[in-house]
């Protein structure tokens, strides 16, 4: 079968250009997200740029420490990125919520091994596409749940001090408020995985059968890539309020004044 056909610099170029039609949008309506998008897609296009020129060179080499220290670049940037977004201070949670995606990571590669063998799994052309799918995809969760948690509680503390009033611990008392966050990040990855082959034909398969993989081979990849995003978006959202509530509260079990970022 024959790998993907090639785009053209120029083609892509005028391709671009189709972000003015989302940007007369916004000014038409009036939303101010026209610098924001611009910006996103400035910066999408070069750090693309750089990561198809660097990955030219980690693949490579293929060397394990090297391909390792990429992934943790990758966790620090994820992490700043999905602080940043939850509309909390970068100082107060960046390193409270690191050790969730850690932890997150290093568990579901523990799994992969269920599937490849060492060499395979550490090889460049493996470790770095497949992490990048599975942190690019638990970004959207970790900020809703963040945001809803965080930003509920703040909105609803009656509700939250009648559960310690009735002698309900901290923990106790962030149970329901914990669980709506959960819920409202992980519903979307439900629906995802439920229409999976029907409404949509998912990113993994769509780039093997592009790069001339047979159908079911891909198919088989899909379906292991879509496990692995739910389970470590599910264990990453919840370990993420865990670790960050420790930051969030005083003494008292009350929220902090000053964690959200000032709009």
């Amino acid at each position: 079968m024959m790998g993907a056909s090639k785009i053209s610099y120029l083609n892509l170029f005028v391709y671009l250009l189709l972000i003015v039609i989302p940007i007369l949008i916004f000014m038409y309506l009036r939303i101010k997200l026209v610098k924001r998008l611009i910006i996103a897609v400035i910066r999408m296009v070069v750090q693309l740029g750089f990561v198809a020129v660097y990955l030219e060179y980690i693949f490579e080499l293929n060397n394990p420490l090297i391909n390792g220290l990429w992934i943790a670049i990758m966790i620090l940037v994820a992490n700043q990125a999905i602080v940043r977004q939850s509309g909390l201070k970068f100082k107060i949670f960046y390193f409270s919520t690191m050790p969730a995606y850690l932890i997150s990571i290093i568990f579901i590669f523990l799994t992969f091994f269920i599937l490849f063998d060492i060499r395979v799994l550490f090889s460049a052309r493996y470790l770095i596409p497949l992490g990048g799918m599975i942190l690019g995809n638990i970004l959207r969760g970790n900020i809703i749940s963040l945001d809803r948690f965080y930003h509920s509680i703040s909105k609803r503390q009656d509700e939250y001090i009648f559960y310690i009033s009735m002698g309900a611990s901290v923990s106790e008392a962030l149970k329901p408020f914990m669980a709506e966050a959960i819920k409202a990040a992980i519903s979307p990855y439900i629906a995802t995985v439920a229409t999976m082959g029907l409404v949509s034909l998912p990113g993994m398969m769509t780039g093997q059968i592009l790069g001339g993989a047979s159908p079911l081979v891909a198919i088989q990849y899909q379906i292991m890539i879509m496990v692995a995003i739910f389970v470590t978006s599910t264990v990453s959202t919840y370990l993420v309020l865990m670790f960050s509530s420790g930051r969030a509260f005083d003494g008292f079990g009350r929220l902090k004044k000053g964690i959200f970022i000032k709009e």
